[in-house]
């Protein structure tokens, strides 16, 4: 039994309905990129056609989506009824999960920044709003040790301090959003710099004077 590309199916079967349903038309097309034989091809079909495949997916898709409504709860928010269509494209880029809560969010983070960059997501608010979760959730998540060696993190500032840099007043942004509310149309544009200190185990958030911020950043 090629185990690997019988194990490979049928993860993608569950996570994906639109895989599932290609695999019940055309399965020969699905199955010519993989090295099966007759009676795994028949057991793939057969369980792609059983009805239980659905709570599968429910299953799955509310074991995925969990460790990013925890990390990312601003972000899904701002994605509103985009969300579904990026969750769609990322688990199928990513058919494996990880319920490791940090490092499915930076993969998920990492996902909506190509988005971003590419044009195909647009809005003004996610790009600042997702770095200041990912920076939370490594923050909480990981030990002043383990911070000091991650690349990527401002030398000048201690391991568990970030400065991030919004275009929009974080305050009245991040409040709206806690309550689970969009952004005030009178939101304030700008450079604005906010501190995230986690040292003493609880976050502090402080909005930064510029030249504070310049000092702090080294530029």
């Amino acid at each position: 039994m090629a185990l690997d590309a019988f194990q490979d199916i049928f993860c993608r079967m569950i996570a994906s309905a639109d895989y599932r349903a290609r695999l019940i038309d055309n399965p020969e097309a699905v199955f010519d990129q993989h090295d099966l034989d007759a009676r795994e091809k028949r057991r793939l079909t057969a369980m792609a056609s059983h009805s239980g495949m659905r709570v599968n997916t429910a299953i799955h898709r509310a074991n995925r989506l969990t460790p990013l409504d925890q990390t990312l709860p601003f972000t899904c928010f701002l994605l509103g009824s985009r969300l579904g269509a990026l969750l769609d494209r990322y688990w199928h880029s990513n058919p494996t999960e990880n319920l490791q809560l940090p490092a499915e969010c930076v993969r998920f983070a990492d996902f909506i920044v190509d988005e971003l960059q590419s044009g195909r997501l647009v809005d003004p608010y996610i790009g600042e709003v997702l770095a200041f979760e990912r920076a939370c959730t490594e923050l909480r998540f990981f030990s002043a040790e383990e911070l000091a060696s991650r690349s990527g993190t401002q030398a000048r500032l201690p391991a568990k301090v970030r400065v991030l840099h919004f275009q929009h007043d974080p305050e009245p942004l991040l409040a709206a959003l806690s309550e689970l509310k969009s952004p005030p149309d009178s939101l304030a544009e700008g450079d604005f710099h906010l501190a995230v200190d986690a040292r003493s185990g609880e976050v502090v958030f402080r909005l930064l004077d510029p030249v504070v911020a310049a000092a702090l950043l080294g530029s």
